[in-house]
């Protein structure tokens, strides 16, 4: 065990290491200044007049309120110990990322192999679209990611109350954590009953207010629609960069009733998958509720308008936990990375582009051949995707037969 958890170190050291030395690689300029001020600001200020601070002097806001915490705790080092705000700011998503790469670990380490649990840690660890998003670009979903896959493990271990509170903190992080929302109260349900769904459900709200309080105390509801909605009728456009299904139809176009299409196709989709996993619970265990996990990320990603490119983040994490067990899911990896890489790459590249000329708007590259092509691929890894869960449900049997238990250590030949 203590030679297992040296190696494990090692490998979390050296991609800790990687993505450091990819810190002077520019990020996008305006999100860079953007997040530099939330630091300085919530370190200067602290987290109570946050919000009132950065309204009167820059106009807008759309992080929500845990984000503030961590501002405020980074900000603050970053002062203490004279290190620049903008390598502080790529720090934090690497850091919650290295997290992320533990609990795939821990997860697959109960199931299978050392061997197993350690490539598929690594497969996260060094996924090089995984870390362009945190080290490269400096962005945040890296962070909400780790309590979203947080709050999937603890739901199928059981833990309902705890799983709740990690859904509400990634929930407070970035508001595209709602993707979730209907598997992590069907697993709630489905493992501990009815009773245990809503006082989840209390918990839920409680460590929502309690992490809000803090900035309003007069009508915390209000203060947080605000935050959500306001930022999310700003972008009404079908596709705010997102290289999927309204990629191939045109980026920045006003999405007008396309915004109701959009969320029918992924209600829909969500449905399905709800009553997939529904039906194979019992029979393929509860790697087929990773797999349904993977199935919304991908479609909140894929289906609904006014989705940026970097909102196929925690896809990613789903399937390199998924890796070491469902075969036919692999190309789903390897492609996935491909594509999600590319589209940041190109994104970035246009956006910093575009501010270096001195322009005030971002490039629309509606119909480019680049967006074409990878929207096309995307599509088609969705369908495929789709044809795996129609095949489970038709009783084909591609996952698991046994169920798999997350309190259960299935070794494979190695020892402890």
């Amino acid at each position: 065990m203590k030679r297992e958890t040296i190696i494990l170190a090692v490998l979390l050291l050296v991609s800790f290491l990687v993505r450091v030395l990819l810190f002077p690689l520019q990020g996008y300029q305006n999100d860079m200044a953007t997040f530099s001020y939330w630091f300085n600001t919530a370190a200067e200020h602290g987290i109570r007049p946050f919000y009132t601070v950065v309204w009167q002097n820059v106009g807008w806001i759309d992080y929500p309120p845990f984000n503030v915490y961590i501002f405020w705790a980074f900000g603050s080092l970053a002062k203490a110990a004279s290190i620049s705000t903008v390598n502080m700011v790529k720090l934090v998503p690497n850091l919650f990322d290295l997290g992320t790469a533990l609990l795939i670990y821990v997860f697959v380490r109960k199931q299978s192999s050392f061997k197993l649990a350690l490539a598929a840690t690594a497969l996260y660890a060094f996924n090089p679209a995984v870390i362009y998003n945190a080290a490269v670009w400096g962005q945040f979903d890296a962070i909400y990611t780790f309590f979203l896959i947080l709050s999937l493990m603890l739901a199928l271990k059981s833990k309902p109350k705890l799983s709740a509170a990690a859904f509400a903190v990634g929930l407070l992080t970035k508001p595209q954590g709602i993707a979730l929302a209907p598997l992590v109260a069907f697993l709630i349900y489905k493992k501990n009953g009815l009773k245990n769904l809503l006082v989840s459900v209390l918990v839920f709200t409680a460590t929502i207010f309690l992490v809000i309080l803090p900035f309003e105390w007069s009508n915390p509801v209000t203060f947080l629609s605000n935050i959500y909605f306001g930022a999310y009728r700003g972008y009404a456009y079908t596709s705010i960069n997102a290289f999927n299904l309204w990629g191939l139809y045109g980026l920045w176009v006003p999405d007008g009733n396309l915004f109701i299409l959009g969320w029918a196709l992924f209600g829909a989709f969500a449905i399905f998958t709800l009553y997939f996993l529904h039906k194979r619970f019992n029979n393929s265990g509860e790697l087929i509720a990773i797999f349904s996990a993977f199935m919304f990320f991908f479609a909140f990603f894929m289906l609904p308008t006014r989705i940026h490119e970097r909102y196929l983040f925690p896809a990613i994490s789903v399937l390199a936990l998924m890796f070491p067990f469902l075969k036919r899911t692999r190309p789903l990896y390897a492609v996935l990375t491909a594509t999600f890489l590319i589209n940041q790459a190109y994104v970035l590249y246009w956006l910093n582009a575009y501010a270096n000329a001195g322009l005030s708007y971002s490039p629309n590259l509606t119909g480019d051949p680049v967006v074409l092509a990878v929207s096309v691929i995307n599509l088609l890894m969705l369908i495929y995707a789709s044809i795996l869960m129609w095949d489970e449900l038709k009783g084909r049997g591609w996952l698991k037969t046994e169920p798999v238990k997350l309190s259960q250590s299935q070794e494979r030949g190695e020892p402890k």
